[in-house]
């Protein structure tokens, strides 16, 4: 593809040890849903999660950890296309913008408590409760705004 932008990427040290940041990354779709884990491989110590965008795809999140020290860590993220390149400045924006969620993401899931868990996991099922019976009535309401719409053009 002519014109495509390399994958975004962030990485940064923490004072954390590899085994916290591992124990805590899959949190990330408990603190954000509209980020969910796909994948993971132990050996490398890679994570994969994936977004959905507006008028896209979507991006798939790659989170590589490596240990620095007993203390210490290297987070490494990189964004990329589920289909295609970025090759669009906006493509990068919304990339960048999903790098600093990631990041912020990452240091709030260190500080989460067992017992927080359980809580966030309750919520995310009240609200997808509540979103079970939003998308039928989203999709009513298009429907009939799209027959009107025909029927106005015809009438």
């Amino acid at each position: 593809m002519i014109g495509a932008i390399p994958n975004p990427k962030k990485a940064f040290e923490v004072d954390f040890s590899a085994e916290q940041i591992i124990s805590t990354i899959l949190y990330i779709p408990l603190k954000d849903p509209n980020y969910s884990f796909t994948s993971k491989n132990d050996i490398f110590k890679t994570f994969r999660f994936e977004a959905t965008e507006f008028l896209s795809v979507g991006v798939f999140i790659d989170v590589s950890i490596s240990s620095l020290s007993d203390s210490k860590c290297k987070i490494e993220i990189e964004i990329s296309r589920k289909v295609g390149a970025f090759d669009k400045s906006y493509e990068v924006s919304q990339a960048n913008e999903h790098l600093n969620k990631i990041a912020n993401l990452i240091s709030e899931c260190i500080y989460i408590k067992p017992e927080d868990v359980a809580l966030l996991e309750e919520k995310n099922i009240e609200d997808s409760k509540k979103k079970s019976w939003e998308k039928p009535f989203k999709i009513i309401t298009l429907a009939l705004i799209l027959t009107a719409l025909i029927l106005w053009i015809f009438f």
